[in-house]
């Protein structure tokens, strides 16, 4: 039975039976209790909303994507029929063979429904901050992202859901196997295993686009963390949507397919990369957000060996080792929080003082910052923590966290990787080769990279010094380096 639902991003949402069947398992249900914004909460009193109607807004957009996407293929293929030109005519022919299915528009909504069902504790704090803290400390600790946790949680909700996996096999009859491995490829862009079929590569640039970082999981998120961070987007996603159509890369060259859109809508990107931009500075790495951030993920560090996750099949496992275990991943949310409040165990002391301190305002203190330009590598990084340590500080009183301001394709300008078309016209052309939207857009510099130099100590007078100390690090670095490419870029990064 499909369900209607009301959004406060896209309005009314109507949802197809299976999808209904994957919201109802414990496994998406869990989405409620993980925050989207892991801890700008604390910083955005409004910051409220979860992984559970972020998964939901990007089901509706994928939906909406898809069939704009096949409804204009299928104008196009009509147009191109009743044309006398008979490349035209060729044209319409090999664009029948790249058209969607009733079968992948609906893997095209699970896809984008179950996208982010493999997130845990605070969203991208779990598998970014806390994964890197556990391999630093336990080198045998596996790096991996919250999309391939997304893979296996979809077999592991789909084998303890009976009734799910019987939906799944009512709906795709034939090869309803093979369809759950389409739906995970659309989940992480994975194109390499259609690579003898290019034709359909638009489809996995739908829910995680590879090629500009443009798609549906962002369109939702910018405006629903807008929304909730009560600041504006000028991003018109809708408008967006309407203007994209499926074209070959090639069109005398009938192979490898994309989404492209109209050239008009060039500067109405610019303005979803401005707002990418704008919600990092202001809120992803707010510095207090960032502070927080990391005490938490001190605190689940420290507790890490204390608690023992069950299994399904009785035995226990490590928070860390959780991943390798969908039925002991299943539990963990933000609510391991209040579990580790809650324990009686000694050894979660230290964990619970961090929360604690999180809950009384007694933060991580940022000491220092550093604005560097792209020169500024590695090595002159680790320099700063080498510096602290040789003023006598330990390695548990100060943090360093480096991070990239971008507009999704590290120094590159993601708009030169997007295929536009003109009016009436069946080829496209690459951004690289648009003529410029205007001379105020950016056009050299698409990255910036910054450290954040934090005091983990409570008392005000180390978190003084500390500062002080920084001051002279920061003078002794400027006096000394040589004056080299690289240091003068970094003599020119300080900004405190």
């Amino acid at each position: 039975m499909s369900k209607i639902l009301n959004d406060p991003i896209h309005g009314t949402i109507t949802l197809d039976p299976l999808l209904v069947k994957i919201i109802d398992t414990p496994q998406f249900q869990r989405l409620r209790n993980i925050k989207q914004l892991g801890g700008c909460y604390f910083v955005y009193p409004s910051a409220s909303h979860n992984r559970f109607e972020h998964s939901i807004g990007t089901c509706f957009l994928a939906s909406k994507l898809a069939h704009q996407l096949k409804q204009r293929l299928d104008q196009d293929i009509e147009n191109l029929k009743k044309s006398n030109d008979t490349v035209k005519k060729k044209h319409a022919i090999e664009l029948e063979k790249v058209k969607m299915t009733e079968e992948d528009l609906l893997c095209i909504e699970i896809a984008g429904l179950c996208h982010d069902i493999g997130h845990g504790p605070y969203s991208h704090l779990f598998d970014r901050l806390f994964n890197k803290a556990m391999k630093k400390k336990d080198p045998g600790t596996k790096e991996w992202q919250h999309e391939d946790v997304s893979s296996m949680m979809i077999d592991h909700m789909i084998t303890t859901n009976e009734e799910l996996k019987k939906e799944f096999e009512k709906r795709f009859p034939t090869d309803w196997e093979d369809r759950k491995e389409f739906i995970k490829d659309l989940i992480e862009g994975n194109k390499d295993k259609t690579k003898d079929n290019k034709a359909r590569y638009y489809m996995y640039e739908i829910i995680a686009n590879k090629r500009n970082e443009i798609d549906v999981d962002k369109m939702d998120y910018f405006a629903r963390d807008c929304h909730g961070l009560g600041m504006k987007s000028n991003f018109d996603h809708l408008r967006f949507i309407s203007q994209c159509r499926v074209m070959f890369l090639k069109r005398d060259n009938p192979d490898e397919t994309t989404i492209a859109v109209r050239d008009k809508e060039e500067y109405n990107l610019y303005e979803l990369f401005h707002t990418r931009i704008g919600l990092f500075r202001r809120a992803y790495y707010h510095k207090v957000n960032k502070a927080i951030e990391l005490m938490l993920t001190d605190a689940l560090v420290a507790a890490n060996d204390h608690l023992d996750i069950p299994t399904d099949s009785g035995e226990t496992v490590k928070m860390s080792r959780a991943y390798e275990h969908m039925s002991a991943y299943e539990k963990l949310t933000d609510s391991i929080v209040d579990v580790i409040l809650m324990s009686t165990e000694e050894g979660l002391t230290e964990a619970k003082d961090l929360i604690k301190r999180i809950y009384k305002r007694q933060l991580y203190k940022l000491v220092g910052r550093t604005t560097p330009e792209r020169e500024l590598t590695k090595k002159v990084l680790s320099n700063i923590e080498d510096k602290l340590l040789e003023e006598g500080f330990k390695k548990d009183d100060f943090r360093v966290q480096k991070l990239s301001f971008s507009y999704g394709i590290g120094h590159k300008n993601p708009i030169t990787y997007v295929y536009f078309y003109e009016k009436d016209s069946y080829k496209c052309f690459e951004g690289k080769e648009s003529k410029k939207t205007s001379l105020l857009l950016p056009s050299e510099n698409f990255q910036e990279d910054v450290a954040y130099i934090y005091s983990t100590s409570i008392d005000v007078g180390t978190t003084e010094n500390m500062e002080e100390k920084w001051k002279e690090i920061k003078e002794q670095i400027l006096n000394n380096q040589e004056p080299t490419k690289e240091a003068s870029a970094f003599s020119n990064a300080f900004v405190k």
